[in-house]
């Protein structure tokens, strides 16, 4: 069990700290508002697990419970192994929030939740930059698993190792963004997509309605189950390192992409594939297998397309 502190009780802050509750990790949330208030937010989002089917309402009374809520940060730091920081997006209330909080425990780990800042910049200055990181989460935080560590240059491997453990232990499915770039992975791509739909839909290509059918009922589905690159590799015959051969001039011109560039994903993905859960396939056809159950089972019992 991980003891942590949730700093800002917004839907980000209580949407994390239902999710610590919820995987049985000890909970303390921190803010200026008043307590009633804080402890509403909470109960808020733990109804919507609630109703989403999570966890039973008996039960989100009892994690409710559970969760400490206090206006002292060095009572609220006692005995923590980290602090998740969900403030608002301003560099000035979070760096201040950080020096005071390493003057009580020099040693404590803090999590951003920042959308936009470089650990670099949230680092800058702080008594301790190299406990100072940032764990993107996706909206909604409570159901999204997904959380992108970004650690820069001052924080140590072990420092990130440290930090997925926590995420593990909260249900949440960490990864890893090595470099600082604007979008960190996943918006960064989103943005590229935004980009190319919006001037789809100027152009009069298609519907708005029609593109978002296209990827719900298409290839959004592959990305779900598999992800974008496993999906696409299994998509051509021999993969990655045969794409280059058999679509080279089509990449080169609807695309601009060197088909030379697709070399760098064959190792990745085999060593994906060999990481999987055997449960979830490891081979091509295994995989194959898990895809198409998967796909099934979102057309006809989420979607109830026969």
């Amino acid at each position: 069990m991980y003891h942590l502190l949730f700093a800002g009780s917004g839907l980000i802050g209580c949407g994390l700290a239902a999710n610590a509750l919820c995987h049985h990790q000890d909970v303390t949330l921190y803010d200026i508002r008043d307590a009633d208030q804080v402890k509403d937010n909470l109960k808020n989002v733990l109804e919507k697990l609630v109703v989403a089917g999570v966890i039973k309402r008996e039960e989100s009374g009892v994690l409710l419970e559970k969760a400490h809520i206090t206006h002292d940060l060095e009572e609220a730091l006692e005995g923590k192994d980290a602090i998740l920081e969900c403030l608002p997006e301003r560099l000035d209330i979070k760096q201040e929030f950080y020096k005071r909080a390493q003057s009580i425990q020099p040693d404590i780990l803090i999590f951003s939740s920042t959308t936009a800042m470089f650990p670099s910049k949230l680092q800058k200055d702080m008594p301790h930059p190299e406990h100072i990181l940032v764990g993107h989460p996706f909206n909604p935080s409570y159901m999204i698993p997904l959380i992108e560590i970004v650690g820069g240059e001052a924080v140590s491997e072990e420092t990130i190792k440290k930090a997925k453990a926590i995420y593990e232990a909260m249900g949440k499915k960490p990864i890893v963004c090595k470099k600082e770039v604007n979008g960190y992975i996943v918006q960064r791509a989103n943005w590229a997509m935004f980009k190319s739909l919006l001037s789809a839909v100027e152009d009069g290509v298609a519907s708005v309605e029609d593109i978002d059918t296209a990827f719900t009922y298409g290839p959004g589905m592959r990305a779900a189950i598999l992800g974008q690159l496993l999906a696409l590799d299994l998509g051509a015959k021999g993969g990655y390192g045969a794409m280059a051969q058999k679509y080279g001039d089509s990449l080169k011109t609807a695309m601009g992409i060197d088909p030379a560039l697709l070399d760098d994903l064959v190792e990745g993905v085999a060593l994906e594939k060999a990481h999987r859960p055997s449960e979830l396939g490891q081979t091509n056809e295994e995989i194959e297998t898990f895809r198409d159950k998967a796909m099934a089972i979102f057309l006809k019992e989420i979607l109830h397309f026969e």
